[in-house]
């Protein structure tokens, strides 16, 4: 099975070395510019750099064929774990996106503000075009505190969080255990989670969220690059 008919399937997929050396060097002089709250940013796409690494990713052989049709980006998010801010997250399903204003549109639900930003979900036929790409600056492995996933979830739609338990248990988990310059790549919607790390060494990701540019036509994004 190739990677783009198990990416369908399974709902995520692991690109080793996606990120080059050099490329990886260029993020790390841009960590000065990294403004934090708590244990990430979700603004990164208002820097020239991270919209760049946005267009090489798009262009990128390997990652293309997964990505939705004359993509684009419309969010970078970056992650941190430290021995002070060791974070988990719990089950659960990626169901929100920035957008610039309100909506009135049938089906537009669940209105948040994080860091200065407007969120919304979508109604779930959108939230299926969607693929996130996780570019990790350092290794991930068991003791870093990974990305778990249930895979096929991403099928079910918008699934109950009481019954998320229930499915992973019946499905079982997988860590998505990868070294610097790889990067997971999967859809909003799989189930997934992440455990405190055993190990800080700092386990940095840049999580980005692609969506074909049609979609653009019809929501507001807060970024689209």
């Amino acid at each position: 099975m190739n990677k783009t008919d198990n990416f369908s399937r399974h709902g995520f997929t692991i690109i080793e070395g996606l990120i080059t050396e050099d490329q990886l060097a260029q993020i790390e002089q841009q960590q000065i510019q990294f403004k934090l709250t708590n244990a990430g940013s979700r603004e990164l796409l208002t820097q020239p750099w991270c919209q760049q690494l946005a267009e090489t990713l798009k262009m990128n052989a390997q990652l293309a064929p997964l990505l939705p049709i004359n993509t684009v980006a419309i969010q970078c998010t970056y992650f941190k774990k430290t021995a002070e801010k060791n974070w988990l997250v719990a089950l659960h399903q990626d169901l929100s996106i920035p957008v610039r204003h309100h909506l009135s549109a049938k089906g537009f639900s669940g209105w948040s503000h994080k860091q200065n930003m407007l969120f919304v979900q979508p109604p779930i036929q959108y939230m299926e075009q969607l693929v996130a790409v996780r570019v990790h600056i350092d290794d991930c492995l068991h003791e870093h505190g990974p990305l778990k996933v249930v895979a096929g979830t991403h099928r079910d739609g918008k699934i109950a969080e009481a019954d998320l338990p229930r499915i992973r248990d019946q499905i079982g988990e997988q860590e998505c255990t990868v070294v610097k310059g790889d990067a997971v790549i999967m859809r909003p919607l799989i189930v997934h989670s992440s455990s405190k790390a055993i190990q800080t060494n700092g386990r940095r990701v840049l999580h980005f969220l692609f969506a074909p540019a049609t979609l653009a036509e019809t929501i507001p994004f807060q970024f689209c690059v």
